[in-house]
């Protein structure tokens, strides 16, 4: 196995992580993985054996819910565990997924910890013990998390955000052309129109990606907002993702997609261009239609 990759206990580690947080009904967080480390085997998940205080599973079912448990979290935590082991030139195990955890230091995952009497700190000596490298191993400098508005990490509140770049996103949301929204086509092209507008009024120096990010999630969330509240009826009819008309439909397009298969594979890089330039020209001429609207927006 080339280093880099990681191993069963690692990827064990993790699906039983995912498990405790589906049945906790929340996201899979820091606290949850290593819940999912220590019930494992071997010396690491030995090294989380509170012996006659509560499990770490009994501590985190109590809690309910862990704060911030969001996946970018967990995935900042992978990471170092991986540069960790990779810079060791080692593949990625429990041991190495376990000190990045500590390292990263979480509230949650040590007070989770203490309540389940034990030390952190000699956690951390197991399991460093158990990869064989020195009990004084300098703390893992984490890698930069995901930018806020990112992943399942929340956008910065309003308050924090770029003053300058949201007033010309707000004057952008006080003048939407919510009387020319017809069909929902309409909506499509004026959501698309303002995530562009958003995404070009953000790339200028002294905006870093949390900023970026985040204004261009809060302004979608405003024009979303905007939009719902004007056209009720449009909202409403809103079909969720994914859902197809029936099950009787969906067999008949299973079959039909079988019976084309072989044209498909040719066809569907036409189908998907059409698409795409069908898109395009819906949003072009909907800016046309539009463009009186925001005369005089300020830029930041």
């Amino acid at each position: 196995m080339p280093h880099g990759e990681v191993t069963g206990a690692y990827l064990e580690a993790m699906r039983r992580g995912f498990d405790l947080a589906r049945e906790l009904g929340c996201s899979c967080g820091p606290l949850h993985v290593l819940v999912g480390i220590a019930e494992g085997s071997g010396p690491v998940a030995a090294a989380l054996d509170p012996g006659h205080g509560p499990s770490l599973r009994a501590v985190v079912v109590a809690a309910g819910r862990a704060p911030d448990n969001g996946g970018y979290l967990h995935m900042q935590a992978q990471e170092a565990a991986g540069l960790f082991a990779q810079a060791r030139r080692e593949d990625a195990g429990a041991a190495h997924l376990l000190i990045a955890l500590l390292d990263q230091g979480r509230p949650d995952v040590l007070g989770a910890l203490s309540e389940a009497g034990l030390d952190p700190a000699a956690v951390r000596r197991a399991a460093l013990s158990a990869i064989g490298a020195a009990a004084g191993t300098p703390w893992l400098t984490m890698p930069p998390l995901a930018p806020a508005g990112t992943m399942d990490r929340p956008a910065l509140p309003v308050a924090e955000l770029d003053t300058s770049a949201w007033t010309a996103l707000r004057w952008r949301q006080d003048h939407l052309p919510l009387g020319r929204i017809r069909r929902r086509s309409d909506w499509d092209a004026l959501v698309h129109l303002e995530r562009n507008a958003a995404w070009r009024l953000v790339q200028r120096p002294g905006i870093d990606d949390d900023q970026r990010y985040s204004l261009i999630w809060q302004h979608a969330d405003q024009v979303g907002q905007r939009l719902a509240r004007a056209r009720p009826d449009l909202a409403a009819a809103r079909r969720p993702p994914g859902r197809r008309g029936g099950s009787v439909a969906t067999a008949m397009a299973i079959r039909s997609r079988r019976r084309r298969h072989a044209v498909a594979r040719y066809t569907a890089g036409w189908g998907m261009w059409l698409r795409n330039r069908q898109t395009g020209l819906r949003d072009r001429w909907f800016r046309l239609r539009t463009m009186r609207y925001y005369r005089g927006a300020p830029q930041p």
